[in-house]
């Protein structure tokens, strides 16, 4: 155990499938955790979403960073079995069925604990395990529906836009991380496990907390906050421009050269300015206009102005500071190539002992199940039975 590998000798078996799921998981890993992965024949169906390069997608590639992988017939004579065994000793169990599947095929908490009375059990699932939508399916655009989020997203045409990112697959993968960990933190007093119920909509609930809780404040909907905060284009691109104090306004607009409105009765705070929008938003996209998005944060940084390109990926790759942080060094993966692999904060992707980071489907069935006691006669007889696959 160290600050690079805290989780050492922790065991998690994983049999969470998507994004949300398998990412709590990987953090787990990513800090040294050892993570064993079950997934179908045909693999978690997150290595078919986005392109596929040797069995790989981007995002079964961040779901599944330092895990090992089985493959398993869940439905077959035999599979249960393994995943029993393999959960006699482990510390953490993550599903992600719809609620009542994984009790079905014999792998539900009440079944786990029998075997691993305090196993943390986490289910991750789109609506939760109780409630009238807790059979629904969610997905990320669903739950970006559902939530409002899309709702605090609308474009220039007016129209609310699901942002163009697994936000509440990516955030609940997070806030599971969390609750899982505080669990380990805390069951050292405990006398048995605990089933945590790790949902997207709840996520979703917690992530836009401030946006329900200022709703009520301001007693219906909300007013545009910090104008003329905002996205402007100019003459090559566009540029995300903020304020949080009063006097960041002036100071913006002398900067920009808008001295006229500086003073202005009617832009005087953010209330009038947000009543008054709709006057003031002509004055500031006029002048982004009329220079590039590099010289207008040029100058904002020159009068320390909340204000940035707003880039793409491949902007933001060739940044300098991107660079020089090493925020996204590249990894080499066998059968992939060298990519950008963004690192979450506080970790760097660690050489694996096998030559790769990311696991192929089953890659490592006839290790896990050594480990856990089966012979070669044994991973046979399940080979047989349709349980088990093996890579050739």
């Amino acid at each position: 155990m160290s600050y690079a590998t805290p989780y050492a000798g922790l065991k998690i078996v994983d049999i969470s499938q998507g994004f949300a799921g398998p990412y709590c998981a990987a953090l787990f890993a990513l800090h040294g955790a050892q993570v064993d992965k079950v997934e179908p024949f045909d693999g978690d169906w997150v290595r078919g979403i986005g392109r596929s390069i040797d069995g790989h997608t981007a995002l079964s590639i961040v779901g599944n960073t330092h895990k090992r992988s089985i493959a398993l017939n869940l439905k077959a004579d035999g599979a249960k079995e393994i995943v029993h065994k393999m959960a006699e000793d482990a510390d953490v169990f993550l599903e992600s069925f719809r609620p009542g599947v994984a009790a079905r095929l014999g792998v539900g908490f009440e079944e786990i604990r029998k075997i691993n009375p305090k196993i943390i059990y986490g289910s991750v699932s789109g609506f939760g395990q109780s409630g009238p939508y807790a059979k629904r399916p969610g997905s990320d655009t669903v739950l970006q529906s559902f939530s409002g989020l899309a709702s605090v997203n609308k474009g220039n045409d007016g129209v609310p836009h699901r942002i163009g990112a697994l936000v509440p697959d990516t955030v609940t993968g997070v806030y599971a991380h969390q609750a899982v960990a505080a669990a380990l933190a805390g069951r050292a007093d405990e006398a048995e496990g605990i089933h945590l119920d790790l949902s997207l909509a709840q996520t979703m609930a917690a992530f836009l907390a401030p946006k329900v809780i200022e709703r009520y404040l301001e007693g219906g909907e909300p007013r545009y906050l910090n104008a003329p905060a905002g996205s402007y284009e100019t003459k090559d691109g566009h540029v995300g421009l903020a304020l949080v104090k009063e006097e960041h306004y002036g100071r913006i607009c002398r900067a920009m050269g808008l001295d006229d409105i500086a003073d202005d009765p009617r832009f005087a705070d953010f209330e009038l300015r947000a009543r008054n929008f709709d006057v003031l938003k002509p004055y500031f996209e006029a002048k982004f206009m009329e220079k590039t998005a590099r010289e207008w944060v040029a100058i904002f940084r020159e009068h320390d102005i909340l204000a940035d390109r707003i880039n793409t990926t491949e902007d933001w790759l060739a940044d300098e500071h991107t660079r020089t942080t090493d925020m996204a060094p590249h990894v080499d993966e066998p059968g992939i190539g060298a990519f950008p692999f963004p690192t979450v904060p506080g970790t760097s992707p660690r050489p694996a002992s096998n030559g790769k980071l990311f696991p192929a489907i089953g890659q490592h069935g006839r290790e896990i199940l050594t480990d856990n006691g089966y012979d070669a006669d044994a991973i046979s007889a399940f080979v047989e039975a349709g349980a088990l696959q093996l890579p050739d």
